[in-house]
């Protein structure tokens, strides 16, 4: 065999093997022949994230943007990529958390945006490490963003210092002390 045909047998190996190995670290994850060709345009990664995510209503960015402006409802924004080790420990903890899901759900438009598959709203969001949670104001105005992991009894902490909008009147640390 030529040095050239070995190679490429090598390559297609390695690329299956990480198909592969990647499909059993994630079984849940459909394979595509099990999604008909006329579903797989409208069936979005939202959906398959909302699923997992165990019951926090994500919504797309433009769509999510409107929503919340049409119910005045601050927004949650959160950006991740499959690969982020602290995105799918959110997702695996946090995001579980009941009272996280039904806060989130009750008082926020929660917006998720996959930075591998959206890199311009990552840039148009300066996002610089995964994942990241933008709060925003119903009509889109930035509060402040948090980069990182937090599980779930810090998180919803924030989530009643944004929906509260103690923010206005108080630094956080307060917010916490008058507990």
């Amino acid at each position: 065999m030529r040095k050239e045909n070995i190679l490429v047998v090598v390559l297609i190996a390695i690329a299956l093997g990480g198909v592969f190995g990647y499909r059993a670290l994630n079984p849940e994850m459909p394979s595509p022949a099990a999604v008909p060709a006329d579903q797989a345009v409208a069936s979005t990664v939202n959906t398959a994230f909302a699923a997992e995510a165990g019951g926090i209503l994500w919504k797309d960015y433009t769509p999510g943007m409107a929503l919340a402006k049409k119910e005045d409802k601050s927004i949650f924004l959160y950006f991740h990529a499959p690969w982020c080790t602290y995105c799918t420990k959110l997702k695996k903890t946090t995001f579980q958390d009941d009272r996280i899901q039904a806060y989130l759900n009750d008082n926020f438009v929660s917006i998720q945006v996959n930075t591998d598959t959206n890199k311009d709203l990552a840039l148009k969001w300066q996002v610089k490490g995964l994942p990241t949670m933008w709060f925003l104001e119903p009509d889109g105005n930035k509060i402040d963003r948090m980069p990182g992991y937090v599980d779930a009894g810090q998180l919803l902490q924030i989530l009643k210092y944004i929906h509260t909008k103690s923010y206005t009147t108080m630094e956080f640390n307060e917010f916490v002390k008058q507990g």
